[in-house]
């Protein structure tokens, strides 16, 4: 399929290859590199030039197509977390799925857009009973922009959570600083039955942590001290922020990430969550978009 890609969208600066069983899309502009896969609609890599990448993918990472793989920007989507029905995947199914690339293109400012998609079938439909195309625009320049497009094709409205489970690569995620959540609704995933309470100050990142911000729209920063730079968050249609990191003892019980690893990343994800779920009315659609860009500290 690389091939026939590559055939499709013959564009310097474009390279479809494999890893593995897994197809990749190598971008290479005057602004920046990235890699997208195919597998899960996934961005894995955005290296604007001057700078380090500003996302981590485990160095233990599975490439022959059975899992997600563990890092980038996965999508969780059509629910975020645990499903409601046993059996089910956590964070939904699109992220095990290969997507198609619909467009892959440089742009007249030298930026390069990549299309892919994903629609329901036979199995979606055994698992979520609403027909759907899920489609993700990635743009890739100065910053990194991912346009999410939830289209419900059914003739009833869905309900979804979603989230961009992006892993950032930073220096040392402890005591971290990650600015613009003051004032969410926060809800501490770590304690059973944790009462939702005001985020007054800005979070310090001490990790184990797996917390929801909800009513959180506005731009977050991640401040990557020891990598000299700040990592910038700006979203639209999104009313979540969750941060994550598993710590020393958690971190241990993912076979696709090493034990030493959670010293590397900070997930800090946008989307919509829990009480904040999206309601999509029949033949309509729903965006969310999202952009990352690194500045100097």
């Amino acid at each position: 399929m690389a091939t026939t890609y590559q055939e499709q969208f013959s564009v310097d600066g474009i390279q479809f290859t494999t890893r593995e069983a897994v197809e990749l899309i190598e971008i290479d502009n005057k602004f920046a590199k990235a890699t997208i896969t195919t597998m899960g609609g996934s961005v894995l890599s955005f290296i604007p030039k001057g700078h380090k990448d500003l996302l981590w993918v485990s160095d233990t990472a599975i490439y022959d197509g059975s899992k997600p793989i563990r890092g980038g920007v996965p999508i969780c989507w059509p629910w975020f977390g645990g499903a409601k029905q046993p059996g089910l995947p956590a964070h939904g199914f699109v992220r095990s799925m290969v997507w198609t690339v619909e467009k892959a293109a440089h742009l007249d400012t030298g930026e390069t857009r990549v299309l892919l998609a994903c629609e329901s079938n036979e199995k979606t439909l055994e698992q979520w009973p609403y027909a759907f195309k899920l489609k993700l625009c990635v743009e890739v320049g100065a910053s990194l922009t991912l346009t999410l497009i939830s289209s419900n094709l059914s003739d009833e409205s869905i309900d979804i959570t979603e989230a961009l489970h992006t892993y950032f690569a930073v220096a040392n995620p402890i005591g971290m600083q990650i600015k613009g959540l003051e004032q969410s609704t926060h809800l501490d995933k770590l304690v059973d039955n944790a009462p939702a309470e005001t985020q007054t100050d800005v979070v310090v990142l001490n990790p184990p942590k797996d917390s929801v911000y909800l009513n959180q729209t506005g731009t977050v920063s991640l401040i990557d001290a020891d990598n000299e730079r700040q990592i910038v968050i700006h979203k639209r249609n999104s009313h979540s922020s969750v941060v994550w990191n598993p710590g020393p003892e958690i971190v241990k019980g993912f076979a696709d990430i090493d034990d030493q690893a959670w010293l590397d990343f900070a997930c800090v994800e946008s989307g919509n969550v829990l009480d904040d779920f999206v309601t999509v009315p029949a033949k309509a659609e729903h965006i969310l978009s999202v952009q990352y860009l690194v500045k100097p500290l």
